[in-house]
């Protein structure tokens, strides 16, 4: 069924397409925990402002963008574990490496205490290429499925 659907996309380049997506979830996150923009007492002009000569709306629009961006990559893990059991591994696969930022190896001890299953290295990785093809074909975010030239 799947392939059917996505018959078209390049599998390799889609799966590394998804794990840079996952990993940029740092640097919305850095953005959106920069101060809230505020807004200052009426200038002047009776508008209100932060003593910049920015756009104020354009703050609120870049902050409420880096929130949504950093907390979509968390979801796209958390809806992955939310299919099936063996998705759920796949699902903490993707959160710990990617978002989290752990190695294989943490991961691979974290996924023998959590859900009492030792995976090879080998099989791990396996599955960690099965979570980013299942994980970028239910990402929101289109750029990160690339079809085949």
């Amino acid at each position: 069924m799947v392939d059917s659907v996505f018959g078209n996309l390049d599998k390799e380049a889609t799966k590394e397409a998804f794990k840079e997506y996952l990993k940029e979830w740092k640097k919305y996150k850095l953005k959106a925990m920069q101060r809230f923009p505020g807004l200052k007492s009426p200038s002047m002009d009776g508008q209100p402002n932060d003593g910049t000569p920015h756009d104020p709306d354009q703050k609120f629009v870049n902050h409420a963008e880096a929130v949504y961006q950093y907390k979509t990559r968390i979801k796209c893990c958390e809806v992955l574990m939310s299919v099936g059991e063996e998705e759920e591994i796949l699902g903490d696969i993707l959160l710990h490496r990617f978002i989290k930022g752990w190695s294989a190896v943490k991961t691979m001890n974290y996924i023998k205490e959590q859900y009492n299953a030792y995976m090879s290295e080998r099989t791990f990785m396996l599955k960690q290429n099965e979570a980013l093809w299942e994980g970028a074909l239910m990402c929101p975010n289109d750029s990160v499925r690339v079809l085949k030239n």
